[in-house]
């Protein structure tokens, strides 16, 4: 006989797993405003709400003269954001949950920057395989690779150094030695030979620690988060900084606990740092990096970074049709200055 309470019980339980996320009210006010501080009057200004039902409720206008634009709606799940001026780079919000664009009644600052003067530089999307461990590893940025005796780069503007260390293997690989028979019966259908070393960089777990250095003195890296602009098409200010920079930086990670979201920030970087009988600097060169150095504990980094070849000249704001890269060469497609 069917019992109706437990019945009445599956039912709602059911319901609870079929209901959608909820909605929410948002009142949203844009403050848009250029890399100095002024605010932007008449920038172009764009509030999307998206409901439960996928339909995009756009709100547009020009800023007034406080550089504000306000649009509100009573149910929402997701919002984005957009503003643009002639003469400065372009934002764009696309995730609210990601970039935190608060819930309810709120204010959302934007920053433009203004387009002065973009130049050629060597921009690149860098993936690395790092070659050895437990030794510096110099590094060449304008060259693009890793100097002797592991690459045929000639300056090391910047250096790595990584240890890693196996733990295991993953709980998802319940039955190794079954998952180890069918790894060697696909390697000898292709004729290749098994590796227990490369087995366990598919299936096992590691962890580990990459230090970032530099070879000379007074050379080294700021870490910016305050004036990191994750949304804009130019996301760091123009100038690499005269001074403030650190000689290393160093990170844990491992590949079997959730990965944290990545970090808003940029990097600035100075090398090359010729010194006179003082001390002091009388050329260096400069370079930036947008988003979080990514180290994976199996041995490999990955970064995006801008080097300015010209000494002494601190003007970080990249031309994407002038890459001092070939097109040709991997990573070199980048469209961000």
């Amino acid at each position: 006989m069917t019992n109706p309470i437990r019945t009445l019980i599956t039912a709602l339980t059911l319901l609870a797993a079929c209901q959608s996320p909820a909605q929410v009210a948002q009142d949203l006010t844009l403050k848009v405003g250029d890399d100095t501080g002024r605010v932007l009057v008449g920038a172009h200004a764009e509030i999307m709400f998206r409901t439960i039902t996928n339909e995009e409720i756009t709100h547009k206008g020009p800023t007034d003269d406080r550089g504000e634009f306000h649009a509100s709606t009573e149910q929402t799940i997701e919002t984005r954001l957009r503003a643009s001026m002639p003469g400065h780079y372009r934002a764009l919000v696309r995730d609210s949950a990601y970039y935190n664009v608060p819930i309810g009644k709120a204010a959302v600052p934007v920053v433009l920057p203004r387009i002065l003067q973009p130049t050629a530089l060597h921009a690149l999307r860098a993936s690395l395989k790092l070659p050895a461990q437990n030794q510096w590893l110099g590094y060449d940025l304008q060259g693009a690779d890793f100097v002797p005796p592991h690459g045929e780069g000639k300056t090391a503007d910047v250096r790595f150094r990584f240890e890693s260390e196996f733990v295991g293997f993953d709980e998802a690989f319940k039955e190794i030695d079954k998952e180890r028979e069918i790894v060697c019966g696909i390697k000898a259908k292709r004729g290749e030979v098994f590796s227990e070393e490369e087995f366990k960089i598919s299936a096992g777990k590691w962890r580990g620690v990459l230090e970032v250095s530099f070879p000379g003195e007074n050379e080294g890296v700021i870490t910016e988060t305050e004036r990191y602009w994750f949304y804009g098409q130019l996301r760091l200010p123009h100038l690499a900084p005269e001074d403030g920079y650190a000689p290393s930086l160093r990170y844990e990670t491992n590949t079997y606990e959730p990965r944290p979201e990545p970090k808003r920030v940029g990097y600035y970087l100075r090398t090359r740092v010729e010194l006179d009988a003082d001390g002091d600097i009388i050329s260096a060169n400069y370079a930036k990096i947008y988003d979080e150095i990514r180290f994976d504990a199996r041995g490999t980094v990955s970064f995006w970074f801008y080097f300015n070849p010209t000494p002494n000249d601190r003007n970080l704001e990249f031309d994407p049709d002038r890459n001092l890269f070939p097109p040709s060469k991997r990573g070199a497609n980048v469209a961000n200055p």
